[in-house]
């Protein structure tokens, strides 16, 4: 039985009493702040990452200008000027830090994710059928972390392990061994993901507040030219290994003929 429209209709409710349900706050169970503090903890450790790929790129990518470049970039990054010969646990506790961020970021995430069979055909009904390029963009979110929690790991533990062998030789047999295919994949992935991801805190915390449309396009070009850029860097550091591969010389570390420090052998 249907009511009339008279009692139907008696009352419209207003705004606060729609996002309230009609419920005072009293009458509200308390709620966990644990939620709010991770979906901050993901904002906080994603934007650090995102910032931490463009830093990345820079590094490695010297070595397109010279071996010379790159050498000392990781003589200074290892401290080399304090005591004249690198200090290798500079290396482990930066990569440690950036390590403990990921895992952070992770497990802040995970909680979003799909978690059956019926919630991923759910999430890639829901993408197809309204058309959102926002929701689109967080699906290919979904993939690339997966992606990237197969590979990273493999990645920062070798350094983890061993930091020695960050340098423009072994670091291009590290890059030979590995394979083309895994760093391309690897950097699509870490690119698309971080690119992404730093769009959608800009977004979600009211930092960008001009057009989505112009800052998604500013986002598809950057990510773009990182994958180029990083793509040319992976096949320097290949060729670089694979030379000393054939030259029967894989474990020779690189001897730099302008050093900017005076290292005590």
């Amino acid at each position: 039985m249907q009511l009339p429209d008279n009692i139907l209709r008696a009352h419209t409710p207003t705004l606060d009493e729609n996002i309230k349900g009609a419920i005072n706050d009293k009458d509200m169970p308390r709620r966990s702040k644990w939620t709010a503090w991770c979906d901050v903890a993901q904002s906080v450790t994603g934007g650090l990452l995102a910032i931490f790929l463009f830093c990345h790129m820079a590094f490695t990518s010297s070595i397109q200008i010279s071996k010379d470049l790159f050498w000392n970039l990781v003589a200074t990054s290892g401290l080399t000027f304090i005591g004249g010969h690198p200090h290798e646990w500079a290396h482990v506790i930066f990569v440690g830090l950036i390590t403990l961020l990921i895992c952070i970021h992770g497990l802040c995430a995970l909680r979003r994710f799909p978690s059956s069979y019926h919630q991923c055909r759910d999430m890639k009904n829901h993408v197809r059928l309204i058309h959102h390029t926002d929701t689109t963009l967080w699906a290919i979110q979904i993939v690339t972390a997966v992606v990237l929690l197969i590979c990273v790991f493999p990645h920062v533990i070798s350094m983890l392990t061993n930091p020695s062998g960050i340098g423009p030789n072994l670091s291009g047999v590290h890059a030979y061994h590995d394979g083309l295919l895994y760093t391309f994949i690897f950097l699509v992935a870490a690119e698309t993901h971080g690119l992404i991801g730093l769009y959608r805190v800009l977004v979600k915390w009211g930092i960008w507040s001009g057009e989505r449309e112009g800052l998604r396009k500013a986002m598809i070009v950057i990510t773009v030219l990182m994958i180029l850029c990083g793509a040319a860097t992976a096949l320097k550091y290949y060729s670089i290994g694979a030379d000393q591969v054939k030259l029967g010389t894989p474990a020779e570390r690189y001897v730099p003929q302008n050093p900017w420090y005076d290292v005590n052998e």
